[in-house]
């Protein structure tokens, strides 16, 4: 074969090669929100402050499991509460791990054999969850506020808060019928009810809704 041959060849092979160096770039960039950032290879001491407020976090993120536990377990896999209760034991995981890597101990879910109370119905629970939720973000608010965290610590508490407070307390306030109540329009008997109304998509109801909706980002 002659040199001029071989050109094309080399011209095509050059071409799929920086197709291919590109789409790895792309790919090494990709960035999972599904949990909160690894944490830095050097871990902070904690002192007595930060570990006080990191397990106060975990009994609170395990009285919530608890809680939405009972809620599937009178009335059924029903969402919001299916998707959610999985999200809670997430953001546990999450505290625990900030202990665990520092090797100190987790302390007892006093929430595991709780008599955790039943709800006479999914909007009831829905209405009680919506609290406990406002109550959740208040205190990783209050946690925040309290001093300077370490970096992985901040990064937990940021993640739990903000799945509480943009995808939990609005799957919750449609559940409930308050989102449509404080809008001024009628939401039927609520997105977790038997009626059509609340979101855009019928029984959707958008993120971390009903029985057809999406799953919330935990």
């Amino acid at each position: 074969m002659r040199p001029h041959e071989r050109m094309p060849w080399t011209a095509a092979t050059a071409a799929a090669l920086a197709l291919g160096l590109a789409a790895g770039a792309r790919a090494q960039t990709h960035v999972d929100h599904s949990a909160p950032p690894a944490p830095p290879a050097r871990l902070a001491a904690l002192d007595d402050r930060v570990k006080a407020g990191i397990e106060e976090a975990l009994q609170d993120e395990w009285q919530g499991e608890a809680a939405y536990a009972r809620v599937l377990k009178d009335h059924g896999d029903v969402r919001p509460f299916s998707n959610i209760v999985r999200a809670e034991g997430k953001h546990a995981a999450f505290l625990e791990e900030l202990l665990k890597a520092r090797g100190l101990a987790v302390p007892e879910n006093r929430w595991a054999k709780a008599d955790v109370p039943a709800s006479a119905s999914v909007k009831e629970a829905c209405a009680a969850a919506l609290e406990f939720e406002t109550r959740n973000v208040a205190l990783y608010d209050r946690l925040r506020g309290a001093g300077p965290l370490p970096d992985d610590v901040k990064q937990v508490f940021d993640h739990n808060r903000v799945a509480s407070l943009e995808h939990h307390k609005p799957a919750f306030e449609r559940c409930s019928g308050a989102a449509s109540a404080r809008a001024g329009r009628g939401g039927g008997h609520g997105c977790c009810g038997h009626g059509h109304g609340g979101g855009q998509g019928g029984h959707r109801c958008g993120h971390g809704g009903c029985a057809q909706g999406g799953k919330p980002n935990g």
